[in-house]
């Protein structure tokens, strides 16, 4: 088998395409085929026979879907078909770029959980449904009543409020790494406010311990835009405020899941990995664009970091198709780079 690739474009918003990437078991024993055209046919047999669940991974802010290659044929390997885009939209204050399709509207206070906020799915959707009845070499061989969606980032909050099968047909499971549903003060929620994952599906949430975005956006979540609570009116911070108690710790992957995921099937879970950084899920790191300064040391990581998200990723999606029992995915709760499991 040789991991391929197919290229196309769907219409993000009226007259804004995105550029999207599907990946699939391709035939190396058919090479001679592709000589001229580079189109080769798809692998029809063994553990890579179609039709394949489709899973999509969404981008975190100004992320190129490049970084994302590597999860993408891991996923292949296990008989899967992986779909990264690229839509370029509103950021708010960050201007224009790289988005995964995010209606704020759809998380005012009122509206929240009551229509489907990402943007980019159905378009999506819509585009791989063309290439299904086309000509490429996955024709015919993607299975679209079992869709997997995934994200990093911004791409992972969109994933968990998304997270049913009313909103993205043929939904089985969601995924996010550094993802949460912790909302921003301007949407008018209050402060550090969490808001409820629909979890129609099992859900796996990622984290790393070490994930300095997380924190350098903490100041998003108060009303004050960041003020400290702590300290007289004059700021002396030495003689604590009786009125104010210290501000808990910032977690908004662990809060997510102990607040909003309300699902408790034990099919779901959060993991954390020691030592890893809101980067750890990219290779490469695109260090020109999005916030990767706050993390410097980043391409240094340890990559069996990486290795292990792409295996804890894959061994859920499993679990989740019903293609192997929870013990495959438990077995990981042993590595030595887990900080944090929790399941419900």
């Amino acid at each position: 088998m040789m991991v391929r690739a197919v290229h196309f474009a769907f219409e993000f918003q009226p007259r804004t395409p995105a550029v999207a990437t599907l990946y699939y078991p391709g035939d190396d024993r058919r090479l001679d085929e592709a000589r001229l055209t580079g189109r080769l046919p798809a692998q029809d047999d063994g553990p890579w026979s179609p039709p394949w669940p489709v899973v999509i991974i969404m981008p975190g802010i100004n992320i190129a879907p490049d970084c994302y290659r590597w999860l993408a044929r891991r996923l292949v390997a296990d008989g899967l078909c992986a779909v990264t885009y690229a839509a370029v939209g509103e950021l708010g204050p960050a201007g224009r770029g790289i988005t995964p399709g995010l209606d704020l509207a759809a998380l005012a206070p009122g509206v929240a959980g009551t229509r489907c906020s990402a943007t980019a799915v159905g378009p999506l959707l819509a585009g791989l449904g063309e290439l299904q009845g086309g000509d490429e070499p996955v024709a015919g061989r993607l299975d679209l009543d079992r869709v997997v969606v995934g994200g990093h980032s911004a791409g992972g909050t969109v994933a968990l409020h998304n997270s049913t099968p009313a909103w993205i047909p043929g939904l089985r499971a969601v995924f996010a790494y550094g993802g949460h549903t912790m909302t921003s003060a301007a949407l008018g929620h209050g402060e550090a406010a969490v808001l409820p994952v629909p979890a129609q599906v099992p859900v796996l949430l990622l984290a790393g311990a070490d994930d300095r975005v997380i924190a350098a956006s903490r100041d998003r979540y108060r009303p004050d835009g960041g003020s400290p609570r702590s300290g007289t009116p004059e700021g002396d911070a030495t003689t604590p405020d009786p009125d104010h108690a210290e501000p808990a710790a910032h977690d908004p992957v662990g809060r997510t899941f102990s607040e909003a995921v309300s699902r408790d099937q034990q099919d779901s879970w959060l993991v954390e990995l020691a030592g890893a950084g809101h980067f750890a899920i990219c290779d490469p790191v695109d260090t020109t664009s999005g916030r990767s300064f706050l993390e410097p040391d980043t391409e240094h990581a340890d990559p069996a970091g990486r290795v292990l998200l792409g295996d804890l990723i894959a061994d859920f999606i499993g679990q989740a198709l019903g293609r192997t029992d929870d013990l495959t995915f438990e077995r990981h709760r042993e590595h030595h780079l887990i900080g944090r499991w929790a399941r419900k």
